[in-house]
């Protein structure tokens, strides 16, 4: 960031004309009833000028970019000039921290770290930074805010130039005072070798043949776009170390991106691409460690001329990964990470001194959480990032000690992923509301400092990538947003807002259907190891209704695809048809594979296994017109089968045999009928979430347990004959620091089960919990009598969430 002697003596004004500034922005900061609460860009059809302040290579493209856009827009040109007038509409660009308007801000979990304020005084738009980022970020606040897409260029969403309407271009909700709820909000590149690798090599950036400055500039842009500040590049075999490209380090620079890496790549370094067992021998601490040294040594020497750049990554993994290689057990390896960690602090105060202080996170992913539970002390002042258990669920939030770290905890969380039980690199298919959910608990629990999100390749995680930013500077509280609300936000300005609406039902309903089985679940194989395909336990009707849905959610796309315009038809088909008849393709082709391997007759076989056969190539066909959008922009951006899996695979037929539905009976979903929580405390249904769509949890959502006086949620049925009664209670496969998530289940008062909700590892409970997104606990009650009863459920804990209970009576239960 810049020096604070820099906020107050720009170069490019006169000492006369920054006192007049001074005495103006001083007099307009004051609030007054009639300060006006918008502003409008199409008024006063003359000059529109647009004066900033500072001369910084940051701001400089911002102030552009939004003069282009928003000047677009609106149908007029907007003049960026260095000359400031006060009569005549005009919009003023100050970087100021001690400016009246942000002393508010103090109080916020950050201070005034990236804060801005925008107001109108006189008839001039005024945004003030509290710094460069800030003034950025409030630029780009108000672009959005009047039509302009962060996706116009990764997306393709047209800027509308002309004849708009003209309260599109009227700026409401001033003034305006806003800043970041966590500090560093970024994303990981990763698993790129599927799309952003072979897009920017062979398309977008061939000079460099990999991803150089020219690509990283424009992620840097969208991260800026959508109010980020921080990566952690592209790290995949094949794609060079990002310090090692020239033009790299000197794009994070210019615009301002605090750069970090993965949980397997300490001190800046990139070991897949960097690291040469043939020069420096095993990347083993134990028996190699002064090769390992001056590895660090290096790369920290590197970058000892930007020491605000970089976010050091402490530890040691092995390799693209793996395990921490040279220890046997978990004892030696904490004592040797603690080793690990101390030398590379050591050389961090070498070169940066020991007053800087120098920003250090820790990751304890897989292995390491245990080596972190079983006692490694890392210093306060080091960020402690909690990962994700790859599939959207938190493994570990900060204790009561831990949230007392002066270096605060953040949150590394998955959008994409490579690896068992099953990879998700093709679609975007996590939940928002399971974002939202998972993200306010942890965030409940201390976790400000910093959020990654792994994107994959970008492209095609838009939308859940725009959404998980937006919690980390908005805040992820529930009252103040939600998944619906969002969606509606995001469609409105990006393809008008008469489609705002049927396009959120349109997109949660794809999102519910990709909770319920993920597109690249859907042929039920596993990988590491790769297993083939096989066949579902769902029932012939499930199946049935499953594809219909599918069917209606495409009609649906259809039919509103036909009120957008021309020029928007490539970004409708990037953010909107391709991911929904993808999926619907991948659902009938395994669907209908199944039907084909469990009919007995021959014709109705036949006909199902060619609708499988079909759709499959329909994926190919989808892919292929992806890469073509915008005369060819994309070509090589999408790939129809990442990491070449089974589920990618044409459909063969499996020898199933008939399904027999002997005895089956529908199972009934029991309805909440009572909640109770204890004072401070409450259930509250969380929209969309779920199987059912209302799953419930206990709030405040912040770690809490409960001893005597437990909540409970209640369900009453009644049974018209006596008999045995089975219940299927679903609840997420949420996690617990130790453990100990407990559902305490009672029949008319009478406790009839106590049921562990935690898995451990990747058992396989726990993979088929991701898998389905719920974990089933299944209770037999016998010999229940006719007549009323009531279900009655207690949790022991925050963070479990029930999503349904189910009952069947002498039959047996479909499972989803």
């Amino acid at each position: 960031m810049l020096k604070k002697s820099r906020f107050f003596m720009p170069s490019n004004i006169s000492i006369l004309r920054f006192l007049l500034l001074i005495a103006f922005t001083l007099n307009s900061a004051v609030l007054h009833a009639s300060e006006p609460s918008s502003f409008d860009f199409t008024a006063n059809q003359g000059r529109l000028l647009l004066h900033v302040t500072h001369k910084d290579p940051l701001l400089t493209w911002a102030v552009n970019d939004f003069a282009d856009n928003v000047g677009r827009r609106a149908g007029r040109s907007i003049e960026v000039t260095e000359q400031y007038v006060e009569s005549g509409a005009g919009i003023l660009v100050t970087v100021d921290p001690f400016h009246p308007r942000l002393k508010a801000l103090e109080n916020t979990p950050h201070g005034q770290w990236e804060g801005f304020a925008v107001f109108v005084s006189g008839e001039t738009l005024h945004v003030v930074g509290a710094d460069i980022r800030g003034a950025v970020y409030g630029l780009m606040t108000i672009a959005e805010k009047v039509g302009i897409s962060p996706w116009h260029w990764w997306a393709d969403v047209e800027v509308a130039a002309g004849a708009v309407d003209k309260a599109s271009l009227t700026l409401t909700g001033l003034p305006m005072l806003e800043s970041p709820a966590v500090k560093y909000r970024g994303v990981f590149l990763n698993d790129e070798d599927w799309g952003l690798l072979p897009w920017a090599a062979k398309t977008f950036e061939p000079e460099t043949g990999n991803i150089g400055p020219r690509t990283y500039e424009k992620i840097f842009q969208l991260l800026l776009r959508l109010k980020a500040n921080t990566i952690w590049p592209a790290m995949h075999p094949g794609t060079k170390a990002v310090f090692t490209v020239p033009g790299n380090k000197a794009m994070a620079q210019r615009y301002q991106i605090h750069v970090g890496t993965s949980h397997a790549e300490p001190m800046m370094r990139n070991n897949v691409y960097e690291w040469q067992t043939t020069q420096r021998g095993q990347f083993d601490y134990v028996n190699n460690s002064q090769q390992v040294l001056e590895y660090w040594q290096s790369r920290v020497e590197e970058l000892g001329d930007v020491p605000d750049l970089p976010l050091f990554t402490l530890g040691m993994r092995g390799i693209h990964d793996s395990h921490m290689q040279g220890t046997s057990s978990i004892e030696e390896s904490v004592a040797v990470l603690q080793q690990v960690i101390q030398k590379q602090r050591q050389l961090l105060r070498e070169v940066y001194g020991d007053k800087r202080a120098i920003k250090q996170v820790f990751t304890p992913y897989k292995e390491v959480l245990a080596l972190y539970n079983a006692g490694l002390a890392v210093p306060e002042e080091v960020t402690l990032v909690w990962p994700d258990d790859n599939y959207g669920y938190i493994r570990r939030r900060s204790n009561p000690q831990e949230q007392l770290r002066t270096g605060g905890s953040g949150v590394y969380y998955h959008l994409s992923y490579w690896g068992r039980p099953h990879d998700y690199l093709w679609l975007s298919s996590t939940h928002p509301a399971l974002i939202q959910v998972e993200m306010a608990r942890a965030y409940a629990d201390g976790a400000k400092q910093l959020w990654i999100a792994n994107v994959g390749d970008i492209k095609p995680i838009e939308y859940n990538t725009e959404w998980f930013l937006e919690l980390g500077w908005s805040g992820p509280e529930l009252d103040v947003n939600n998944a619906r609300s969002f969606l509606q936000q995001q469609f409105a300005r990006d393809f008008g807002p008469a489609l705002a609406e049927p396009l959120a039902d349109l997109m949660l309903t794809y999102y519910h259907l990709a909770f319920i089985r993920r597109p690249e679940f859907m042929g039920w194989s596993q990988t590491e190891p790769t297993t083939p395909t096989s066949l579902t336990s769902w029932s012939e009707s499930f199946i049935h209704n499953r594809l219909q849905a599918y069917q209606r959610l495409e009609d649906s796309m259809r039919a509103l695809a036909r009120q957008v315009p021309a020029q928007l038809q490539s970004a409708w088909y990037q953010l909107v048809a391709y991911p929904i008849e993808g999926a619907a393709a991948m659902n009938r082709k395994w669907l209908y594979r199944q039907l084909a391997s469990t009919t007995v007759k021959p014709d109705v076989r036949e006909s199902y296994r060619a609708k499988a056969v079909q759709a499959h190539r329909h994926i190919r066909q989808l892919t292929d017109l992806y890469n073509s959008q915008n005369n060819g922009k994309w070509a090589a951006m999408m790939d129809a089968s990442p990491r070449r899996l089974p589920v990618f695979d044409s459909p063969s037929l499996i020898n199933g045999g008939p399904v027999s539905t002997s005895g089956y009976q529908e199972p009934v979903v029991l309805a909440s009928a009572d909640t109770w929580a204890p004072k401070g405390a409450q259930w509250r249904a969380i929209p969309e979430l779920g199987y059912s769509r209302h799953a419930q949890t206990v709030f405040p959502l912040a770690t809490r347990s409960f001893e005597s006086k437990q909540p409970t949620v209640s369900y009453a049925f009644d049974l018209p004959v006596s008999g045995d009664v089975n219940i299927e209670i679903a609840t997420l496969p949420t996690h617990a620091n130790q453990f100990d998530h407990q559902l305490k289940v009672l029949l008319n008062n009478k406790q009839v089960e106590q049921i562990a909700l935690n898995s451990r590892g990747r058992s396989e409970a726990w993979k088929q919990g991701v898998l389905a997104n719920r974990r089933v606990n299944r209770l037999h009650l016998s010999s229940l009598s006719a007549g009323h009863h009531v279900l009655t459920l207690a949790v022991n804990q925050t963070g479990i969430v029930i999503d349904e209970v189910t009952m069947t009576q002498a039959g047996k239960t479909a499972e989803k």
